[in-house]
């Protein structure tokens, strides 16, 4: 049967997974699914048997998340917004309603049981403003002196996140880790004396925070650090013997192109996992039906005392491996047309959130090298649309070749080739489904996407070939991507389009400027115009000056800043750009989107800016659903009018 065509409304039928937790037993899987009703998302908390069979909604909140189940299996614990702010709750698997563990003054995010079920570690605001001044609700001002006073998708961080300890039968608070930095991550030791977590207490990580692992007595005390990489540690566990396990990044530029790695730490030893494989260890594949909240905190299990379990990012796929602590490596699903998200393990039972072949994700149990399917109330919404993207292998002059995936037009018929290039840099595309390819296909246009020389999964030296100078190797392989669109006839050169977000708004601006009359129309979202600017408007924009053009700082080389702007040469352009922005955006802030505005509608060249209020920079996955409808529809309609 024909796939039916997809129209951008189509997303408020959507179903979304996040978040699963598997039975101590490894009997079930419980995990989020998010809906949207009444034009607003609403989650609630699903059960699936691990041999498969029907799926039971569990709970009826509009915002129940982060499931976790008691080490009994009789209970679970979940965060939950239905007393109109996020806490913990506990639920009676056995029959009840569920019932709120302890009150926190602020919002909480994560709760993990004691490994004996009596205590439960929870993470909440501080209740400690950092810069408000006057009445809190209505703030006289805002007196900041640290750089992370912001965090794009969370906004001004008026308040760190503590680590709270409470009884799990329900009492007060305890308060373990000072207000004065951000606790992340907790998780336990074996003999449940202990709860460790990932911090950044120094001072300075006002100018930027780099966790790396402690743990603090359960009565309270002084915290140990037990693990600390040249960069940050972004996900650790103990092991059932109180081995400690983490992935982290072991390098102090903060670059995104290292590959983060494993380790292990024995006593006084620590030595790496798997750093033959030359891969990163973290899942960073990116779709807007993927959940990119499991980017962090990075799962790590412990299926025994002698093995780790970890996501790798490998060429478009995301699997999980299992590295034995004698230096065995197993990669644990085969197949690589496989994007995992969040990973989670009970009773030697391994279980996912994937996307598989193009389709939209569901539950799947890891066995046998392979995903068996569990629910099917995750992406059965999208089956009648799918469209299965074709993989292909482009080989690039300098020796390399550019993995790539095509999208074919409803009916064969190519209106235009579009170029959809992914965010990051340091991020890759895989064979998981984008609505935006979708909807352009069914609108009868050819869509290519690709992972250019930058891009993460193919090694660190290929990561790593944009290193400091932006817009060169990454340029030279997109602008091959088209050639060899081209030449096998599926686009003709004067109906060639770009689309991108955030790094791939940088480089749509970049090719536009550079290449004037090469493309007939464009779409930027979110996108990097100015070094400079950037350096103070985002949240992390005092981190990259180094990253894109070589420079330390933006005064150690004005030139060079400007050079590797887009906006330096966006002047020559005169194809029709449509300029989408997030007005809440603190990555990508809207002032850059404005730059290219002003200056093209100033030439009276063909610009629109199209601005969504309120939304931050992942608007196009957890935006409000009509704004992604909306969004959905103007891309189609710029490339139906221009290309």
């Amino acid at each position: 049967m024909a796939p039916r065509r997809f129209a951008p409304k189509e997303v408020l039928r959507e179903t979304f997974l996040t978040q699963l937790a598997v039975a101590p037993d490894g009997s079930s899987v419980v995990y989020g699914r998010r809906s949207i009703e009444g034009g607003e998302y609403r989650t609630r908390l699903w059960r699936v048997p691990m041999s498969g069979g029907r799926t039971e909604q569990i709970t009826t909140g509009d915002a129940d998340t982060r499931p976790r189940f008691s080490p009994d299996g009789s209970t679970l614990v979940f965060i939950s917004a239905r007393s109109g702010k996020a806490q913990p709750w506990l639920l009676p698997l056995a029959g009840g309603e569920p019932r709120p563990l302890a009150e926190f003054a602020g919002q909480a995010g994560a709760a993990e049981w004691s490994p004996d079920g009596s205590q439960i570690a929870v993470l909440a605001e501080s209740g400690e403003d950092r810069f408000r001044v006057g009445d809190p609700e209505k703030p006289t001002a805002r007196r900041i002196g640290d750089l992370n006073w912001r965090l794009d998708g969370v906004g001004i961080r008026d308040q760190f996140t503590s680590l709270w300890v409470v009884p799990a039968g329900g009492g007060k608070p305890k308060q373990l880790t000072g207000s004065g930095y951000e606790a992340i991550q907790p998780f336990w030791s074996p003999d449940g004396r202990r709860i460790g977590f990932l911090a950044d207490p120094r001072p300075e990580a006002g100018v930027l925070e780099q966790p790396q692992v402690w743990s603090l007595p359960v009565g309270g005390g002084r915290a140990t650090k037990h693990a600390e990489l040249r960069g940050e540690i972004a996900g650790a566990a103990f092991s059932p013997r109180g081995r400690l396990a983490f992935v982290g990044l072991d390098d102090p530029t903060f670059s995104g192109a290292t590959n983060l790695g494993l380790w292990v730490r024995e006593g006084s030893r620590t030595r790496r996992l798997g750093e033959e494989l030359d891969r990163t260890f973290v899942f960073i594949v990116i779709g807007d039906l993927l959940d990119l909240g499991a980017l962090a905190p990075i799962p790590v299990l412990w299926p025994d005392d002698d093995s780790v379990v970890v996501p790798v990012t490998d060429r478009g796929a995301c699997v999980p491996y299992r590295f034995g602590l004698d230096g065995s490596v197993e990669r644990l699903v085969e197949r690589d047309d496989a994007v995992c998200t969040w990973l989670a393990l009970g009773g030697g039972r391994l279980a996912t959130i994937a996307s598989i072949e193009g389709g939209a994700c569901d539950v799947y149990a890891v066995e046998d090298g392979d995903l068996r399917r569990l629910s099917r109330n995750g992406g059965s919404w999208f089956g009648p649309y799918r469209r299965d993207p074709e993989r292909h292998a482009v080989r690039h002059s300098d020796g390399h070749e550019i993995d790539a995936w095509l999208v074919r037009p409803r009916g064969g018929r190519s209106n235009g080739l579009v170029l959809q290039i992914h965010g990051g840099p340091h991020c890759a595309h895989g064979p998981a489904p984008w609505l935006e390819m979708v909807a352009l296909a069914d609108a009868g246009f050819t869509v290519l996407y690709g992972n250019p020389r930058g891009s993460v999964g193919q090694g660190e030296a290929f990561a790593k070939a944009i290193e400091g100078n932006w817009g060169d190797a990454d340029e030279s392989d997109l602008l091959r991507l088209v050639d060899w669109a081209v030449r096998k006839k599926l686009g003709t050169r004067d109906h060639i389009g770009l689309l991108g977000l955030s790094y791939g708004g940088y480089m749509t601006n970049w090719l536009l400027g550079h290449h004037p009359g090469r493309f007939a129309a464009a779409v930027s979202e979110n996108p990097v115009l100015d070094l400079f600017s950037f350096y103070g408007e985002s949240d992390y924009g005092f981190t990259i000056a180094e990253h894109v053009g070589g420079v330390g700082e933006p005064w150690d080389d004005f030139q060079r800043m400007l050079e590797k702007s887009p906006g330096a040469l966006l002047h020559r352009n005169k194809a029709p750009l449509l300029l989408l922005q997030a007005e809440g955006d603190l990555r990508c802030p809207a002032g850059q989107t404005e730059i290219a505005f002003t200056m093209l509608r100033r030439l009276g060249r063909t610009v629109e800016m199209v601005r969504y209020p309120d939304e931050f920079h992942l608007m196009m996955e957890m935006g409000r659903p009509d704004r992604r409808v909306d969004r959905l529809e103007r891309i189609v309609d710029w490339f139906e009018r221009y290309l």
